[in-house]
């Protein structure tokens, strides 16, 4: 668990720090590790490297699998129960009371007869 912690507390620390101290910190852990700034290629910088050759090296890698990343299949999200059962009980709600006030506006059986015909024969 303390492992746990410290790692936090490192995450934690490390999203404090603005970006210049953040650049400072990475630059002296790789001094400390003997790296040094740059492409990886010994005596290219990268502002060595014009843009049609970095656009070359992306087309290249499209050639070996192992360089490509591999695509996640995207789920589709699947409704809650929780939600799906409240959308019924909401949706019942509201054919229920559309119902009511339906037979509180036309109580009688002859007048809502006369409504469903005229709305099936309208012109």
């Amino acid at each position: 668990m303390a492992i746990q912690e410290d790692s936090e507390k490192r995450k934690d620390g490390f999203r404090a720090m603005s970006s210049d101290e953040r650049k400072t910190l990475i630059r002296e852990k790789m001094k400390a590790l003997g790296l040094q700034e740059g492409s990886g290629v010994p005596g290219r910088d990268l502002s060595s490297y014009d843009r049609d050759e970095i656009w070359d090296l992306i087309q290249l890698t499209g050639y070996f699998p192992e360089m490509q990343n591999k695509p996640r299949a995207m789920k589709a999200k699947a409704p809650s129960k929780k939600k799906s059962l409240i959308n019924w009980i909401l949706i019942a709600i509201a054919l229920t009371y559309g119902m009511a006030l339906y037979y509180q506006q036309y109580p009688s059986p002859e007048t809502r007869r006369e409504l469903s015909v005229d709305g099936m024969f309208a012109d």
